[in-house]
């Protein structure tokens, strides 16, 4: 397998759109205990976050925030449910 910093990137898109460092990158990995999934997801969210539209006079550009939410969909983690399905008797026997 590549280096993690190289697919986060990759996933990510940071080629075609650059947001993060290299550092911000491992940070990203750190804080998401080195789960590869998690920190795209993460950082998918961070992007979404940004506000990348932009308006210069009549020049309006819309945010890719709608595309990022998208993509973090691909790395979301699944929920995870702590039931109690053990259940014991109201008359204690």
């Amino acid at each position: 397998m590549g280096n993690s910093i190289e697919i986060l990137k990759f996933n990510l898109q940071e080629r075609q759109y650059p947001y993060f460092t290299e550092a911000e990158l491992q940070m990203l990995l750190e804080n998401n205990d080195n789960d590869m999934k998690k920190a795209s997801y993460q950082g998918c969210i961070m992007k979404a976050q940004a506000d990348d539209g932009v308006n210069i006079g009549p020049i309006k550009t819309q945010s890719n925030r709608e595309y990022w939410l998208s993509l973090a969909e691909n790395f979301k983690p699944p929920k995870v449910y702590n039931y109690n399905t053990s259940m014991r008797r109201a008359d204690g026997q």
